[in-house]
């Protein structure tokens, strides 16, 4: 067995050296450097289709035990399933966190954020295991109860493929960064069966400023992935189609309902990292945070089973008038004696006010996940509560077609992705005759959630930790790295050097900055020409100074992988000219 593994490494690793740069001269010559990217594209969104229904199945079959705990709590071991029911979710995020752990390496991410700051800095290195980590974390968490999405893990797992494509097939540097975006598209494609919105997704959220030209391959990876995703699983559409018309008597209706959505949305981000940060602060520890987190989210979900999952089987409820269903699927609230309207107030509230609270336990207790579907899900309910109160007193709007644009709404506002959110609930919903109500609520939302909340749930990280910069001049020093920009041509002292040696290096050379290294070559100083200058100028003892004498402290040290911009912030704080770069061991 060993054998065979060690030929199958050998062959690999031939192919790689000798087959692969024999077929890129094939292409090459015949069709040109540019349009390599093509069948790469294509290959990618087919991976990347695969992938996601792996995914799918995964979590459809792990959903089924927490369906059958909760059908079994009415049985005569009703507590035993009760309990079952309860912890599922606390055993799921552990799963995750083990996966993680274990699996993941230091450098596993659970949001897009590391993404986009990778992308914006030209950074395509992705490890490879990020090509199954992700799948396997966010299906035990969300598969076993865990309130969060899967489009976050599968657009990192798209990512990682693409990155992985460009390390197989030794993509140029300039063309890296739109196999990546390929990935990303593909991947939300392959979720939702929504090619057009995977497309303008990467566009608006990982690649803002890629060319028109460059989105081709990224359309053609998406559409690869739609198909091979509906060749496996057959019907990949998460809600029932649905298309209604809409009146203009409505459209003041959809204006208020996208300022709604803007105020919702907005709620949404500052809750995450509301509740993110207050997780940290009271829990340091991992393992304790782990359990603590577990514990409250195991609670709040045993108490409105509403908040389960990614919640795309309740907005079906919804389009489909099953209100009932919703109002009546807590076993505890199901036992107060009030109406059926009451209980769906309650359940409307836990979702608009809660599944923003669940979604950040799952996730940041040690989950995996994304808030992708939870807008969705709490822009459906945000329309469904909008309509439902505006109709009791006295209208007659389309409770349906509000309930669409309210998914679009909030999605808008959370992701400030406006086409992405017109075209993904047009595609998932059917709902075509929606374009222009899409379209008011997501411009309303989109316009209206910048007064209360600058950047997006992905960005709001990177702006508060200086990362992101809306100065042109930074956010091109950004994606500079130190170490293209290294003077190589240096002379080094060693300590022991007599001071003579740096009297001949001034007057042979035009340096006037001089690192000073040991034996290893860690720098251990440096000499400056304004720190010299009185030794110089007494001749009495200067013949008799060492290099050692004389030096000084770094003032500063950059790293090759800083930016420039950092770069520039240290020449400014220090007030000077030269900065040694060190690697990390000196």
């Amino acid at each position: 067995m060993k054998r065979r593994e060690n030929f199958l490494i050998r062959f690999a690793l031939r192919l790689h050296r000798h087959a692969i740069p024999r077929m890129q001269a094939f292409w090459f010559s015949r069709w040109g450097e540019a349009s390599f990217v093509i069948p790469l594209a294509l290959l990618v969104g087919a991976v990347m289709a695969v992938a996601a229904s792996l995914l799918h199945v995964a979590v459809v079959n792990l959903e089924k035990i927490a369906s059958m705990s909760y059908a079994g709590s009415g049985d005569d071991d009703g507590y035993v399933y009760s309990f079952i029911f309860l912890v599922l979710p606390l055993v799921g995020i552990c799963a995750s966190f083990l996966v993680q752990k274990y699996l993941g390496g230091q450098r596993y991410a659970k949001s897009l954020s590391p993404l986009i700051f990778s992308l914006q800095r030209k950074r395509t290195e992705i490890p490879w295991r990020d090509c199954y980590t992700h799948i396997i974390s966010s299906a035990l968490s969300v598969g076993l109860g865990g309130s969060a999405g899967l489009e976050a893990p599968s657009v990192l797992t798209g990512a990682a493929i693409g990155a992985a494509g460009n390390k197989i097939f030794r993509v140029s540097r300039v063309r890296r960064t739109m196999l990546i975006g390929c990935g990303a598209a593909a991947a939300v494609s392959a979720i939702f069966d929504s090619p057009v919105a995977g497309v303008l997704f990467a566009a608006e959220v990982l690649l803002p400023e890629i060319s028109v030209s460059a989105l081709v391959p990224m359309i053609m990876s998406s559409a690869v992935a739609a198909v091979v995703s509906k060749m496996i699983l057959a019907d990949t559409q998460i809600i029932p189609g649905i298309t209604w018309e809409w009146g203009i008597e409505a459209v003041p209706f959809y204006i208020v309902l996208g300022c709604l959505c803007a105020v919702e949305g907005c709620y949404v981000i500052k809750g995450a990292y509301g509740t993110a940060g207050w997780l940290r602060q009271k829990f340091p520890s991992p393992w304790k945070r782990l359990f603590a987190g577990g514990a409250f989210l195991c609670i709040l979900l045993w108490l409105f089973p509403v908040l389960r999952g990614q919640g795309y089987l309740y907005i079906s409820k919804l389009f489909s008038g099953e209100n009932g269903d919703i109002a009546h699927s807590s076993m505890l609230f199901d036992m107060l004696p009030v109406e059926e309207g009451v209980l769906l107030i309650i359940m409307v509230a836990a979702v608009l006010l809660g599944k923003v609270i669940v979604s950040s336990l799952t996730v940041d207790s040690g989950g995996d996940g994304g808030i992708f579907a939870p807008s969705m899900f709490i822009g459906a309910f945000t329309g469904f509560a909008f309509v439902s109160l505006t109709n009791k007193l006295g209208m007659e709007l389309n409770v349906f077609n509000f309930i669409a644009v309210g998914m679009c709404g909030v999605f808008t506002a959370v992701m400030r992705a406006p086409l992405t959110g017109i075209f993904l609930i047009a595609e998932v919903t059917g709902s075509y005759e929606l374009l222009v109500p899409l379209m008011i609520v997501s411009s309303i939302s989109f316009l209206m959630s910048r007064l209360f909340e600058k950047h997006s749930i992905y960005r709001k990280a990177l702006a508060e930790n200086n990362l992101l910069d809306t100065d042109r001049d930074q956010e091109v020093l950004r994606r500079m790295a130190v170490r293209s920009n290294i003077n190589r041509q240096y002379h080094a002292l060693a300590k022991t050097d007599p001071f003579s040696k740096v009297m001949d290096l001034l007057a042979n050379t035009k340096e006037s900055d001089f690192p000073v290294l040991d034996e290893d070559g860690i720098l251990v100083g440096t000499v400056k020409l304004s720190d010299i200058r009185p030794a110089m100028m007494n001749v009495d003892v200067r013949d008799l100074l060492l290099v050692f004498d004389v030096m000084n402290e770094p003032e500063g040290c950059l790293k090759p992988d800083d930016d420039l911009a950092r770069a520039m912030a240290q020449f400014d704080l220090l007030n000077v000219d030269v900065l040694p770069v060190c690697s990390s061991g000196g």
